[in-house]
């Protein structure tokens, strides 16, 4: 047989909810001091402070004792000095320049030279055996086309028969 509780289920739900509520009336009514205390700040239109990002540098190491690859540690080609080659190369000599053939309209006529398709005025660099060199397109005729190479005109033919 079960022991029976003098009190009713009903009385202790209601003694568990009248201390809940004491409690948060005990914790609403706290002295305002405390939260005088812990004040936040006033409200702004100002947007946070963003924090500072670091800026990565990299240093190219010119000497052994100053850094080294780090995917390559025994490499030293690092602390080799640097050369930058150019392909346009002055021209001191004659280069050999081909009308390959003149196309497009009689308004917008187009010169293919060395492979390459130029219009009137068009600057631009072509392939040649020497290296490459720079020519600007001036004129284009119905069987040749007028160039300039470095401070020099040429005059390009197109072949017999073409």
């Amino acid at each position: 047989m079960k022991p029976h509780s003098h009190l009713p289920i009903e009385k202790p739900l209601a003694l568990a909810a009248a201390f809940l509520s004491l409690a948060f009336a005990s914790f609403a009514a706290q002295s305002p001091s405390k939260a005088a205390t812990t004040a936040l700040p006033a409200p702004t239109n100002a947007a946070p402070a963003q924090p500072e990002i670091p800026k990565s540098v990299f240093i190219i190491p010119t000497a052994p004792q100053e850094g080294k690859d780090p995917f390559f540690p025994r490499s030293t080609r690092l602390f080799s000095s640097i050369v930058v080659k150019t392909n346009i190369q002055p021209i001191t000599h004659p280069i050999e320049l081909h009308l390959n053939g003149i196309s497009g309209t009689t308004d917008r006529p187009l010169a293919i030279i060395n492979n390459q398709t130029f219009e009137t005025n068009e600057e631009g660099e072509v392939p040649t055996h020497p290296g490459r060199a720079r020519i600007r397109c001036l004129e284009i005729k119905p069987d040749s086309v007028l160039i300039q190479v470095g401070g020099e005109q040429r005059l390009l033919h197109l072949r017999a028969g073409l």
